[in-house]
């Protein structure tokens, strides 16, 4: 499973994707609405239970136009 946060927005929890032993392959896609800049942190648990988490700022422009 890998749960989806985004810390810096009022309901942080942006979705949770799971995965069975009869998954294909072990990929999600999502678009996510931010707040602003902030840290999108990803934690996935693993088959043997323990948990591996990343975390990558997202800077985030004033009408979405990088700059």
């Amino acid at each position: 499973a890998i749960m989806v946060l985004a810390a810096g927005n009022p309901t942080p929890a942006v979705g949770t994707f799971n995965f069975g032993p009869l998954a294909g392959s072990q990929f999600a896609s999502t678009r996510i609405r931010l707040a602003g800049t902030q840290d999108v942190i990803a934690i996935a648990k693993m088959p043997d239970g323990t948990f591996v988490q990343a975390s990558q700022e997202v800077k985030v422009t004033i009408g979405g136009c990088g700059g």
